[in-house]
This record gives structure tokens, C-alpha cells and sequence, in this order.
């Protein structure tokens, strides 16, 4: 019975070829989708999970800011005997590092507590990290930085310099992080060496965010009994000097957030990096079922059309005494083998799609991961639900027919089935206009974002760090430096920064001198520049001046707009303010237009630019169009001539700014991807359907052709249903697209407007894709002779 199974099932996938290869690439695009889907969703899911203890790692979370202050880890192990360990990290920024000439790169790290080992269990490969970083001045690298400057030889003992002039003993090596973690360094200088460094003022400054501060519990209870307890101590911490309604309006945005919801549910100020979105690992969810479903649709409309070829063959089984189980076993079982062989060929398609979703994802895949029982588990559930949702239908269809109906006449008997594929088609064609629509609104959304005039000129713009004796070139002698750069006309200006466009830039507490009583002002964003840098990037005065070395501005400041109105200065230019951060008091020389120095997600926020050349560490050069290359090995030469030896760490302002977008790109190009294939499964199922349409209407069309229709008649009569149903699947798809795409623009200050143009549009697309899907068929029956139609039986 088995082998006859088999025999029989394998018999007609070989009699109806062309069905059964339709049916066999189309599913196979939908599990390879979703298999590449899955373990993209899989990936960004697992973030910080490697730790072992990451179930009871928790970051301290105040306000908007991801930092705390440097005293609060200490008064929680006081207050909390549920704590089990606490560590903290402050950034130690990316800086050029070398062991000896021969060996320099670029590397970041963080200071960070001893406890840091304890907390993530980072594991050490030689020496002794715990107690590497209860030592000042000494540091712990990664394995891939220990083989980066030291090769094979032993790290312990030897010294790294920073930036051409800071020695740092390297004392142990630890284990490379996991890539799925929020976590990411290259080395951890000690905490003892930054509190050698930092004024003692500062570190006793409760309202200093310097560092992110993870804790580690005990327990799950204990996580509870913390949660309900830090009401008491947060005001305890703040002291009973305190204004009890700021302490207790602080506590409101107070947290402990999981290690684990970082990556995907945590976009605070100042984070360690940036990180991705919940709501993209939803959009992925959704694609994927839907892509599925399309390979489900597109395979249940397919085999049912099989099926139906064999009414007589299920009709003789019945009246030979088959059972309706039987039946039903047969069906599905034919359907499971297809779905197997989808499967395969499908992790072919993966292995080829691999290098592209690395590309998009910007991930480093390898094809051999697959392979990891986890993922293996993943494919025989997604082959096998996809095998019996495909499958279970079409066999109850099939094995539910009376044999008597089905031997008295050749014409396919009445039932629900036509109405089924019907709704089918539209379902297909309702995901490929949501798709479609989506990709073009998301499209439009990053256009905007790539084409929006941001109040600077952020094309052609080099940006080259400043470190060891190449800064301390550029800050002793400015002038000098920029005669040899401007001495290049392909050069056409230079200045310094201490931050970035897109930079998530210090917050620092600015008023006006003398405030009115009990007036409180918002925090707002400040940086250091030099006299040229709004040259460099044309960056235009509303009024007043630009920063001169003629003028003693090293106490004077520049606002944008959006300062001036938030600090309610009548007349601005000239006004005195105050950074109650920095200490810094002085007057405002010139007010900026309001430009986007953050990413279009926010609106602009108030900005104060103070003069602090010795406070930059990038240098900016604004290069004339078409002479990249020519002035890139220019700037190298220069640079070698001024500072022998320094590592040229440069790149560019646009491409700076593009990858501020970098989520939504991403999702922009998969999305683009999956909604060609989704288009392309559905026609295939489309392409099969039409075929069989023809096919059943062969006589109608020959005697048509005898009593006078034309060509052109019979095309439209072949083809109008399934355009109605295109038009329909595109009605219906055109209210759920502009929702989730309307919610998704939710997120951005700065969005495109929804016009009717893109839903028409894609009606268009897919009514021209559906024609051609299906005109082959319907215009091979019409030209064919109606002498062979009437024949055919």
C-alpha cells in the first residue's frame, strides 16, 4: 500500500508537470522567504540573551536619559541587599590605537567596574580580568584585538598607546562579545583610571549622567521587592533638602529596565549605540505571514485544480471501497511531498539569497548556520505547517465528492470550490497592493529624507578625526594647518568640531543670567565649534556675528532660533546667558536659523554652540565637486607631512546623515524585495489558474468562434473575471495599507503625505502584471481553431 501510494502520488505530479512546477516554485519562494524572515526575526529577538545571566540584568534608567550618575551604584548596594552585583560603563570614545608603527587602528571602549565580569560573565582567555580592572591605567581587551596588535605573542605586560601619546598596560583578554549584544567594545579601561582622571566635583554631582549602570539580582523576587522599594530610596538619594514634586516628578520616569528589551524597545538619550525597533520585528511578523500565506494561497488553488482533473480516479476509489480517509491521506500526502521538495529547494534559494540579506541586514550570515538545530527545527516547522495548511483543504474537497456525481457526467461538478479560489485570488492580490503601496510610501518617506534641505550643505563634506600629534598640530597652529589645506583648490574650506551632525549631543542646563524667580528652563543641546565651522557647512546668521579670533569669545555663545524662544530673550543678540554645566557665562554674539543637526525623527530642539577649538576633535573640509579622490590623497599627504606616522581616520557628512536612517532603509529595501516575489508568487498561481479556465471553457470557445466572436471578444471574456478580482483585491488592500503606513509615519516629525496617486498607481501595476500573467493563455484559446476546440473532450 505504501509503495502504491507513493507510485500513484509521484505519477501524477509527472502527468500534470507544469502544474506541479508552478506549484513547487512558488511555494519554495514563500518558505525561502519566510525561512530567511524567521531567522532574521530569530536573530534580532535573541539580543543580549548569550548572557547567561541576562534574565536578572537590569540597566537603571532615569528621565529620558539611558545614563545615571557616577554615586548611584554605590547608594543602591546600601539600600538594596536584592542586589546582587552592580557595574557600571562610561564611554571611552573610538580612538586610533597602536602597539607599534606597524600596528595601528581604530578601536572603542568604555571605563568600566571591576564587577563588569561578574555581571556579564565575560570570559577570560589569559590573565586576570577582575583584577585588570580594579588597577588604574590599566586596560582588558577582546581576543580579536589581543590577535589584531599582538598576533600570536602574549598581550600581558605589553602597552597600547591612545592617540599617539596615552600608554595603558594591557594586564588580561577576554572572550569576543556575542554580535547579537547591545554591548560592543573593543577594549575596558579601568574605572580607577577614570576617577584619576575626572574632577573629584564631578563624580559627587548627582545630576552628571556619566555612565550606564547595570545591576544584577539575585532573583525574579528580588527584582519585585526593588521595584517596590525605589520610591523610598530615590528619595532618600536625593536628600531631604530636595523639592519633594521635582523628586517625586523625577521618580515618575524612573526604571529598571531589562537587559533583554534594550535593543528593541529603548531609544533614550545618549544610548550606547543605536538600536533597532519592536515595531520593525512586527512589519518582518506581518510580511512573513503574508508572503506564506500568498505560497499557502497560491499552492491550495494550484493542487485543488490538480485534484479536480481526478474526480473519476477518487469516484472509482470510492465505489472500489476506498475510505474517505484514505482519500484524504493520499491528497495530503501528495501535498506534503511537494512541500518537502519546496523545502529543499528552498534552502537552495537561501543559500543563494545569503550574500543579499547580509548586504541588507548588514549582518555576516554564514551559509553553514542553517545547519544549527535550532534552525534546522525552524524549517521542518515551516515545511510542515506550511505542507498541511496548503494540503488539508484541497483533501477535504476532493474526498467529500459523491462518486455518483462525478461518473455520470466529464464537467466538473457545483460546489463552494470556484468561490474559495476566487477569494483566494483576491486575498493574493489584496497583500500584493498592501506590499506594493507600502514599498512606494516607504520609498517616498526615505526620498524625503535623503532630499530635505536640512539648514546646511551636507554634501561633499570630509570629516577627519583628530588624535595624537596630528591634532595637536591643528590646535597649536591653526593657521598653518589650514594655508597647506587650503593651498589644494580642490579644498575649498576647513573647520573643527567637537561633535557630529547626527551625534546625540551633550545636554546641558543653559538660562539667561538672572532667571525669574521659580522659572525653570528645558535642558538644551550644546557643542563646541571654531570661527569656520558654520562656513563649512553654510550654516546661515539670522543676526548678529560668527565666532573671530578678533573677539575674546571663548565666553561667547551662539543660538539657534529655537533657543532664543525657549529662553525667552526679548532681544537676544547681546543678551548674557549662563551654562550652569560648563560654568560658562557670557554673551550671545549671533543667533542661527534652526537647522536639523539630529535626525528628521525629532523636531529641531534648542542648540547653543560655544567657542572651544581645543574642545574639537574633528576636522572638517569642504571639497569641491567631482574632486574626491584627488583631495582624499591630498589630505592623506598632508597629513603624513605634518604628523609622520598618524592613521588618516576620515569618512563623509552625507554618509553620516544616510546612516542615521539606516533601520528604515533597511526595512525599505526588504520590503521592495519581498514585494516582487509576493507579485511574482501570486501570478504563478494566477498564470496556473487562467491555464485551467481556458482549458475547462475549450468547446465554449470554439463555439463561440463558429457563431462570429472575435478575438478581442474572447479575450475580454477569458480574462475579465480574474481582472475583477485583481480590482477587488487592490479596493480592499488600499484602506489597510494607508492605516499601517499612516502609523508607521507617526514616528517622524517630518513625513510625506499620503496621495491618491500611489493607490491608483499600484492598481495600474498590478492590472498590467495580471494581464500579461494571464493574456498568454486567454490568447492562445482564442486564436486556436475552433475545429480543435469542438473536438477536444
Amino acid at each position: 500500500m505504501v509503495k502504491n501510494f507513493f507510485k500513484v502520488a509521484f505519477r501524477n505530479l509527472f502527468r500534470q508537470r507544469g502544474y506541479s512546477l508552478l506549484n513547487l516554485l512558488g511555494l519554495s519562494l514563500g518558505i525561502a522567504c519566510g525561512l530567511l524572515l524567521t531567522l532574521h526575526i530569530k536573530e534580532e529577538l535573541s539580543y543580549d540573551k548569550n548572557f547567561p545571566k541576562h534574565d536578572l540584568i537590569y540597566r537603571f534608567v532615569s528621565t529620558e536619559w539611558s545614563k545615571s550618575s557616577p554615586s548611584l551604584a554605590a547608594e543602591m548596594l546600601k539600600y538594596f541587599p536584592e542586589i546582587k552585583s552592580i557595574a557600571r560603563f562610561s564611554d571611552a570614545g573610538r580612538d586610533i590605537v597602536n602597539s607599534d608603527p606597524e600596528h595601528r587602528a581604530e578601536c572603542s571602549g568604555y571605563f568600566a567596574d571591576s564587577t563588569a565580569i561578574q555581571v556579564f560573565d565575560l570570559k577570560a582567555v589569559v590573565g586576570d580580568p577582575v583584577r585588570a580592572l580594579g588597577e588604574p591605567y590599566c586596560m582588558v581587551i577582546t581576543r580579536s584585538m589581543a590577535e589584531k596588535f599582538f598576533g600570536k605573542k602574549d598581550p600581558i605586560g605589553q602597552q597600547l598607546t591612545f592617540n599617539n601619546k596615552d600608554k595603558v598596560w594591557v594586564k588580561a583578554v577576554i572572550e569576543d562579545l556575542p554580535s547579537n549584544s547591545h554591548l560592543k567594545f573593543d577594549y575596558l579601561f579601568s574605572m580607577t583610571t577614570f576617577y584619576k582622571l575626572v574632577p573629584v566635583n564631578w563624580l559627587n554631582n548627582r545630576g552628571w549622567m556619566f555612565g550606564w549602570t547595570y545591576i544584577l539580582f539575585n532573583s525574579k523576587e528580588d527584582v519585585n521587592k526593588t521595584k517596590q522599594k525605589l520610591k523610598d530610596f530615590w528619595f532618600a538619594y536625593n536628600g531631604t533638602d530636595a523639592n519633594k514634586a521635582e523628586v517625586l516628578e523625577s521618580y515618575n520616569s524612573l526604571r529598571l529596565q531589562p537587559l533583554t528589551d534594550i535593543h528593541l524597545r529603548s531609544n533614550l538619550i545618549q544610548e550606547m549605540g543605536p538600536n533597532s525597533s519592536i515595531v520593525y520585528i512586527y512589519i518582518f511578523i506581518a510580511v512573513e505571514v503574508l508572503i506564506l500565506l500568498i505560497a499557502c494561497v497560491n499552492f491550495i488553488n494550484l493542487f485543488t485544480t490538480q485534484a479536480l482533473r481526478r474526480l473519476k480516479e477518487v469516484s472509482i476509489r470510492k465505489v472500489l471501497g476506498a475510505k474517505k480517509i484514505q482519500l484524504i491521506m493520499q491528497f495530503l500526502g501528495e501535498a506534503f511531498i511537494l512541500t518537502v521538495l519546496a523545502g529543499l529547494i528552498a534552502v537552495l534559494i537561501y543559500w543563494i539569497a545569503l550574500p543579499f540579506y547580509n548586504n541588507v541586514a548588514g549582518r555576516n550570515v554564514s551559509a553553514t548556520e542553517i545547519f544549527q538545530p535550532i534552525n534546522l527545527a525552524i524549517i521542518i516547522g515551516i515545511v510542515f505547517f506550511t505542507g498541511l495548511l496548503s494540503g488539508i483543504f484541497p483533501a477535504l474537497f476532493i474526498s467529500g465528492f459523491q462518486p455518483a456525481v462525478s461518473l455520470k457526467s466529464s464537467k466538473l461538478p457545483h460546489s463552494s470550490a470556484g468561490i474559495l479560489r476566487k477569494a483566494l485570488v483576491v486575498f493574493q492580490f489584496v497583500v500584493a497592493g498592501f506590499l506594493i503601496i507600502s514599498t512606494v510610501l516607504i520609498y517616498q518617506q526615505m526620498k524625503l529624507f535623503r532630499d530635505k534641505q536640512l539648514g546646511f550643505d551636507k554634501d561633499q563634506v570630509m570629516i577627519v578625526k583628530l588624535y595624537g600629534n596630528f591634532r595637536d598640530k591643528v590646535l597649536k597652529q591653526p593657521d598653518v594647518v589650514q594655508n597647506e589645506m587650503l593651498s589644494n583648490p580642490d579644498i575649498l574650506s576647513m573647520g573643527k568640531s567637537s561633535n557630529l551632525i547626527g551625534d546625540d549631543l551633550s545636554v546641558e542646563s543653559v538660562t539667561p543670567i538672572n532667571p525669574p524667580a521659580g522659572k525653570e528652563y528645558p535642558n538644551v543641546r550644546v557643542f563646541r565649534i571654531d570661527e569656520n565651522y558654520l562656513n563649512v557647512l553654510n550654516i546661515k546668521l539670522k543676526a548678529g556675528r560668527n565666532f573671530s579670533r578678533q573677539f575674546n569669545d571663548s565666553a561667547s555663545f551662539i543660538i539657534n532660533e529655537k533657543a532664543a524662544q525657549m529662553l525667552e530673550l526679548r532681544n537676544p543678540l547681546g543678551s548674557s546667558i549662563v551654562n550652569n554645566t560648563s560654568n560658562l557665562q557670557g554673551k550671545v554674539v549671533g543667533i542661527i536659523k534652526d537647522f536639523n543637526f539630529a535626525s528628521l525623527h525629532n523636531q529641531i530642539e534648542p542648540l547653543v554652540l560655544e567657542y572651544k577649538p581645543d574642545w574639537t576633535g574633528n576636522l572638517l573640509l569642504k571639497i569641491k565637486a567631482g574632486k574626491t579622490a584627488s583631495a582624499i590623497n591630498f589630505v592623506k599627504a598632508e597629513i603624513e607631512k605634518m604628523a609622520p606616522g598618524t592613521l588618516v581616520s576620515y569618512g563623509f557628512l552625507d554618509d553620516r546623515i544616510s546612516g542615521m536612517y539606516k533601520k528604515e532603509d533597511s526595512m525599505s529595501q526588504v520590503l521592495k524585495v519581498f514585494s516582487i516575489l509576493a507579485i511574482i508568487i501570486s501570478c504563478l498561481g494566477l498564470f496556473g489558474l487562467s491555464a485551467f479556465a481556458s482549458e475547462i471553457r475549450t468547446k465554449e470557445i470554439g463555439i463561440r468562434k463558429v457563431i462570429g466572436a472575435n478575438t478581442i471578444n474572447l479575450i475580454q471574456l477569458l480574462s475579465k473575471d480574474f481582472i475583477v478580482l485583481v480590482l477587488i483585491g487592490n479596493l480592499l488592500a488600499w484602506p489597510i495599507a494607508w492605516y499601517a503606513v499612516n502609523k508607521w509615519l507617526n514616528e517622524f516629525t517630518y513625513k510625506i503625505t499620503i496621495g491618491w496617486e500611489v493607490f491608483v498607481g499600484s492598481a495600474i501595476i498590478t492590472f498590467i502584471i495580471a494581464f500579461f500573467t494571464i493574456g498568454y493563455h486567454c490568447i492562445m484559446t482564442a486564436r486556436r481553431s475552433p475545429v480543435r476546440s469542438l473536438r477536444t473532450e
